[in-house]
């Protein structure tokens, strides 16, 4: 069975804002981030289909969307 992780990490190219890292298997598979307007799901190509357990993950969207929103962007007239 694969192993799924999710971590706040800062993004040094936009002014170390928080963003989430969804892992699995210890590959980077997507992001969460902030945008223009909203938050962003930015999932990255790959070879092989990948299956996402979807509790697990509606219950991170759930959390990134109470905790990015906690940290706006410091620069919001973007």
């Amino acid at each position: 069975m694969s192993q799924w992780t999710a971590d706040f990490i800062n993004d040094p190219n936009n002014d170390y804002e928080l963003m989430i890292e969804i892992r699995c298997d210890d590959e980077e598979i997507c992001l969460i981030k902030h945008g223009k307007s909203e938050l962003e799901f930015i999932l990255f190509s790959h070879n092989k289909d990948i299956v996402i357990p979807l509790n697990w993950l509606l219950k991170l969207m759930n959390e990134a969307s109470k905790n990015l929103r906690a940290y706006p962007k410091l620069n919001s007239s973007d």
